[in-house]
């Protein structure tokens, strides 16, 4: 009788362990939707720069221009030596009247029946050819000098006196300083905030002046540099023409909801997830009890683990305590 009743008493107060809820903590399980905040440093840029270099080889015989000087549209910025060009333009010039006279004649004679329709046709091939000789020869003339194509200020010239200058290559460049732009990387795991269904807003702070400009998103390339692997954003400054100068350094932040992104809607802890071999599991509370529930994981972020599938917003997630769970255990849940 005495060791029937230890057992029982044994296995009672087993029994009442084994029920004995175990103290969790817990947090509600809610869509993503507060606005967070990202931040770059870039380079200040003149809105729009335009190079420039010379079409034919030559000698520099004049600069008129340096830099910084603002300069207008067709403006002489430099001058190569045009003696060639010029001597092949007198040359075409007189082939061309030549060609002219030859055709004056043989016109008058036409008209009269005594030149042949073919013959006429052979002085008029001879007339066009003489004329597009001097077009091109007055052309060449005219790429002995390199003029300013818009407004602007001259950059970039470092050109010398009697330096010959090769064609194609960059001699300045003319920056449109009427605004600016700041130019930043944006690593590939956040350049999806900047796609073209979202209104990015955002701002760029200026040590150098001290001063905070709103921007807007002009720009972003479509291919990552592939060893930095960082996407190139430019986004227009909504003024500081007055202040601001190519080559500044610009703090610039965006301001990004998140919830708009499809598979960011949900975002735990990575603690609270265990691998299982049925997948990724966490621990949720049901009625004073802990259950296991299998999730499927997007991708990852500052601030935990999306979660695509698996959970619904109102589910209370079990962050700490889950060591010593099992199905249907009870619970007392901590906020």
């Amino acid at each position: 009788m005495i060791i029937v009743s230890c057992v029982s008493c044994r296995r009672a107060q087993q029994t009442q362990r084994e029920q004995a809820p175990l103290r969790v903590k817990t947090m509600l399980v809610a869509p993503k939707n507060d606005v967070s905040q990202s931040r770059y440093v870039g380079a200040i840029e003149p809105v729009h720069e335009t190079p420039l270099c010379m079409q034919s080889t030559g000698r520099v015989v004049n600069i008129h221009a340096k830099n910084g000087q603002r300069v207008r549209k067709g403006q002489k910025i430099l001058e190569i030596d045009n003696t060639q060009a010029m001597n092949a333009l007198q040359g075409a010039e007189a082939s061309l009247k030549h060609a002219q006279d030859g055709y004056n004649r043989v016109h008058q004679v036409h008209e009269k029946g005594v030149v042949t329709d073919q013959k006429m046709v052979e002085v008029e091939s001879q007339l066009s050819q003489a004329e597009a000789l001097y077009q091109a020869a007055k052309q060449r003339l005219n790429e002995c000098s390199l003029v300013a194509p818009c407004d602007g200020v001259i950059d970039g010239l470092s050109v010398e006196m009697g330096q010959t200058i090769l064609p194609g290559v960059t001699v300045c460049a003319i920056l449109d300083l009427s605004g600016y732009s700041v130019r930043f990387t944006v690593p590939e795991a956040e350049i999806r905030v900047f796609g073209d269904r979202r209104q990015i807003k955002g701002t760029v702070e200026c040590t150098a002046v001290d001063t905070v400009f709103p921007v807007v998103i002009t720009e972003k390339s479509v291919t990552a540099n592939p060893l930095t692997h960082t996407y190139d954003v430019v986004a227009r400054i909504q003024g500081g023409a007055d202040v601001l100068m190519a080559g500044m350094v610009g703090k610039v932040t965006v301001s990004n909801d998140i919830s708009s992104v499809a598979d960011a809607t949900i975002v735990i802890p990575a603690k609270c997830i265990l691998l299982k071999p049925e997948g990724h599991t966490v621990w949720v509370a049901e009625h004073g009890k802990a259950v296991r529930k299998t999730i499927t994981i997007g991708g990852y972020q500052a601030d935990g683990v999306q979660v695509k599938s698996g959970l619904q917003p109102g589910d209370t997630l079990i962050t700490d305590g889950y060591q010593k769970l099992y199905n249907d255990c009870k619970i007392i849940c901590e906020y």
